[in-house]
């Protein structure tokens, strides 16, 4: 998995505003120059991600650095996000833009709505979760969450509980309490805000019209220059096109990408997709690659994709293309 080198800049500028020696990132990192980096758009593998982390922790002294990091000006080097963030409309629509906009700065995004009856939350999975890494970027997360809420008009009466995976650091309860409030409950399963579900459709203070259309604009270019409008989904095909004749299903391709089986099927649900969706899109467009050579039986066709008989195949290219695979390939030859 890889970053976008934005997320070193961020370190690194952090590490100077708070007047520490920011050199320590590229240093650690075997780069020249982050700057150089993010200018070729060049991302970085999550384990130069990770020393960059393990690096500010050492220039700044502070364990805890990520929560400085979280809610540092810092955090505005991400030059597409921000002003979508700042000019929204509601905190909803933040966080459909968080979760569409991801593939511009990560494989996967970090931060999920889950909405039951009378309540809401944003649950947390940090793409390094262990060491003292994993607690850097779990509170590098969660600190820019919380800035967000408060963006979107939340006051402590709205945060309902702060939920993390982790005993609370020894000798730091006073600097997490100042950091989120009361309602902290540590060594849970997921780390997790729950709040006022009455924030999600709010107007959000900050909003502005003209300033979101513009920044969605540019946004939208960016993500159509990558050449894709879902990283996610297209990781789900390249994972399912990988392991065929075996059909992979929703658990092990959550597996592959480092994420719960369920928030994989509702960041997809969120897309207008599911799984199963993305796995018969596979299986046509490889099915008619196959049909399209001209040189495998049916029987190695549907040997090919996965499918137990060369009747269920049938079936279901039929159901896809309207027509059988015979009938399908005698067109295409003609």
């Amino acid at each position: 998995m890889q970053v976008s080198p934005t997320h070193l800049k961020i370190l690194a500028s952090a590490l100077d505003v708070e007047g520490f020696d920011a050199r320590l990132i590229a240093q650690r990192c075997a780069i020249d120059s982050i700057d150089a980096l993010e200018q070729a758009g060049t991302w970085v593998d999550l384990d130069v991600f990770d020393q960059a982390m393990a690096a500010a922790i050492e220039a700044s002294g502070d364990g805890s650095f990520g929560l400085v990091v979280g809610k540092s000006i810092a955090m505005m080097q991400f030059r597409l996000f921000t002003p979508l963030a700042l000019s929204a409309p509601s905190l909803r629509q933040v966080l459909a833009d968080l979760l569409y906009f991801s593939p511009l700065a990560l494989q996967r995004c970090e931060v999920e709505l889950v909405e039951t009856p009378g309540s809401a939350r944003l649950e947390i999975e940090p793409l390094v979760q262990r060491g003292r890494s994993g607690r850097f970027r779990t509170e590098q997360v969660i600190s820019s969450t919380m800035q967000m809420l408060r963006l979107a008009g939340a006051e402590p009466r709205d945060i309902l509980q702060i939920q993390f995976p982790y005993p609370c650091p020894e000798g730091l309860e006073g600097r997490y309490a100042a950091a989120f409030g009361r309602h902290l409950s540590f060594g849970q399963a997921a780390c997790a805000i729950v709040f006022n579900p009455a924030l999600l459709d709010a107007p959000q203070p900050t909003h502005d019209p003209l300033a979101y259309t513009a920044a969605r604009t540019r946004a939208e270019l960016a993500l159509a220059a990558k050449g894709h409008g879902s990283d996610l989904a297209e990781q789900v095909r390249q994972h399912v096109l990988q392991a065929f004749p075996h059909q992979a299903s929703v658990q092990e391709t959550a597996a592959h990408l480092g994420i719960s089986e369920r928030r994989l099927r509702r960041q997809l649900q969120m897309l207008g997709l599911s799984h199963s969706d993305l796995v018969q899109q596979c299986q046509r467009l490889a099915a008619e690659r196959l049909l399209a050579d001209g040189a495998l039986p049916l029987k190695q066709v549907a040997d090919a994709l996965g499918f137990s008989s060369v009747s269920t195949f049938h079936r279901a290219f039929r159901r896809w293309a309207g027509v059988t695979p015979s009938a399908w390939r005698e067109g295409r030859m003609a």
